[in-house]
Formats: C-alpha cells, structure tokens, sequence
C-alpha cells in the first residue's frame, strides 16, 4: 500500500490480483468475484452480453461494506444487491426464464 506490500486477507471466490491492481490505501481494497454472465444469441449467431454478475466486497469494514452482487446490464447503469435482494433478483430471473422460454414455443408454433 503506498510504496509497501502489505498481506491482504481474501475470501476464497476472490480473484483480484492484489499485487497487480496496486491500491495505495487499504481502505481501496476492493474484492472480486468471477463474473458470471448472461448472453443471448444475435440473428448473426454470435453472442451478445445482456447482463454480468459478480461478488463484490470493500475492505473498508463498515457494515455496508459487506458482500454485495453487482449487476451490470448492457448500456445501464449497476446494481447493487444485498444478499437478500440477490434471492428475489434471482426468482424473478427464473420466471422471466420460463416466460422466455413460453415465447420461444409460441413463436415457434406461428
């Protein structure tokens, strides 16, 4: 930090090269989780990015620094869920899915 390494405690889903991002102040540690992302296909076969998430956690220690999952949507601005919301964000994705899917067999049966 600011000229000296210090050991930084990371989670296990953590893949934040420390060394590499260089922060200055503890207090700019910011843990990262693997993104897991949502792509749908393009009429031209390739695939698009609709949405991202990941794990994210400040080292700050506040209450509020606690782990959080970020939504990024194409051309929108994030998200930031609490575990809780997570759950429910997660439910009403299921749904869409099987909404999704539903369209899919009624377009096909035009």
């Amino acid at each position: 930090m600011n000229g000296q390494q210090v050991w930084v405690r990371c989670e296990p889903w953590c893949v934040t090269d420390h060394v590499a991002e260089n922060e200055r102040f503890l207090e700019d540690v910011t843990h990262e989780g693997a993104a897991v992302d949502l792509l749908v296909p393009r009429p031209d076969g390739t695939l698009r990015l609709l949405a991202s998430a990941r794990v994210l956690m400040s080292d700050r220690g506040g209450p509020e620094d606690g782990p959080m999952v970020v939504v990024d949507f194409e051309d929108v601005q994030s998200l930031y869920l609490s575990p809780d919301e997570v759950q429910t964000a997660a439910d009403r994705v299921a749904a869409f899915e099987a909404r999704l899917r539903e369209l899919g067999r009624v377009a096909a049966d035009v």
